[in-house]
């Protein structure tokens, strides 16, 4: 008869519970906390006559509380007549907080600058500028933008000083485009009036969904209707992938709450919730059409917003558009801190509708078959570089099946050996 050792038991026990954790998902950030924004760190310095260089990729940094200098960093162009995308994308803690990215010319001349500050109602919420470093304009190749080798940016606030008390996180993230095989290349122009928005179709019910804290781990979504939820003091980012020619629409609904469940749960008033959007340079962006609801309170009547951007068209670049880049783009849902009451963070479930909308069309013809250099040696067909996870129901063996087979293994074992422990003589 075969007799294991209780230490033997014990210790397969709990190498079973460490492989389930293992393959469990990670868990969820703490209400309150902001995205995790990724990112390899990076030293910086507040040298410009000796920035620090990086690579095409996603970089971070940290301004400390009270630092207001500008970080110098600078990109030597890998090729002639590339265009630089750089993006910075940060999450302030504080309603008082701002960035700004300004990108420079071998010779000091400015090549844009753009500025963006925290929101008073959600300060926590991620915001971005990005900038294009390139041609003045479609067919230009004498911009000193365009020719200069090495291109310097400075990041920091847009302010003297920073009154914070806390330190404000950030991502740098650098992708260099290839140049278009015929500069003069003919390409879908950007009309002088966007047509109206279109709310997203209802889709195929796609079941249920958990958003992401954080960009990288962010789910792909296809077109269709998925049911969320999102607790107080969150951030939520789902991702969408567009082509070129294509439009991103979204649009959210919570149901109407009794009155009776609306003081239970909340008090006087349910928390407002925030419906937005980032382009694959983690940026966040403006609703395209004017009449959108991209915010609304949870009350006793059906709660609903809606938001879009596009279509991607590579001549936007020229036109103040920040959807001249194919890749994933962010559907981000958020909802403020709870502060006045001693409740505690409440969830809000929701449904969520998106639709890639349009043909693919208008793809420019790059010099490069993957003209998106986005990081060190990797190349892409498009800006987001980072590869999105699989659709949620692409595969039978997702993180929730995996963790289901740890948990079911680890069950099993154990089974099997305090069977073999009840046969000892």
């Amino acid at each position: 008869m075969i007799v294991i050792p209780g230490s033997v038991v014990r210790r397969t026990a709990a190498l079973a519970l460490v492989g389930v954790v293992a393959l469990a998902p990670a868990a969820s950030a703490d209400p309150g906390d902001p995205v995790d924004l990724g990112g390899t760190p990076v030293k910086s310095t507040t040298d410009a006559g000796n920035p620090t260089m990086l690579k095409a990729g996603l970089w971070s940094t940290t301004l400390k509380a009270g630092e207001s200098l500008e970080r110098q960093f600078a990109y030597r162009r890998t090729a002639d007549d590339t265009s630089v995308h750089v993006s910075v994308t940060a999450t302030p803690a504080e309603s008082s907080e701002s960035i700004k990215l300004e990108a420079f010319a071998d010779d000091g001349t400015s090549c844009g600058s753009e500025t963006a500050s925290a929101s008073y109602a959600t300060p926590s919420t991620a915001i971005g500028v990005d900038l294009e470093v390139g041609p003045d304009g479609h067919g230009d190749r004498n911009s000193v933008c365009l020719t200069s080798t090495v291109i310097r940016f400075e990041v920091g606030p847009n302010t003297d000083t920073r009154t914070g008390t806390s330190d404000l996180p950030m991502t740098i993230k650098v992708v260099e485009e290839s140049p278009l095989a015929d500069a003069n290349e003919r390409l879908p122009e950007v009309p002088e009036t966007e047509a109206s928005f279109r709310a997203p179709a209802d889709g195929v019910d796609r079941g249920t969904i958990e958003g992401a804290t954080s960009f990288d781990e962010a789910p792909l979504l296809k077109s269709g209707t998925y049911d969320s939820t999102v607790t107080e003091g969150e951030q939520r980012l789902y991702r969408v992938h567009l082509e070129w020619g294509q439009t991103l629409a979204a649009a959210l609904h919570v149901e109407a709450l009794s009155g009776k469940d609306l003081e239970k749960k909340f008090g006087i008033s349910g928390p407002t919730l925030y419906l937005g959007l980032y382009n694959p340079m983690r940026r966040d962006l403006d609703s395209a059409y004017s009449d959108s609801d991209v915010d609304g309170s949870v009350d006793d009547t059906a709660l609903d917003l809606d938001t879009g951007v596009g279509p991607v068209r590579y001549l936007n670049r020229y036109d103040d558009q920040n959807t001249y880049l194919p890749g994933d783009y962010y559907v981000s849902v958020v909802v403020p801190e709870e502060t006045a009451s001693e409740r505690g963070p409440a969830e809000i479930g929701f449904a969520l509708t998106v639709e890639a909308q349009g043909d693919i069309a208008g793809a420019p013809t790059y010099a490069e078959d993957q003209p998106f250099l986005v990081g060190d040696g990797k190349r892409s067909e498009v800006a987001s570089g980072n590869p999105a996870p699989e659709p949620d129901d692409a595969g039978w063996l997702s993180a929730r099946h995996v963790s289901g087979l740890g948990i079911g293994l680890a069950g099993l074992v154990c089974l099997a050996l305090g069977a073999l422990r009840l046969r000892r003589p």
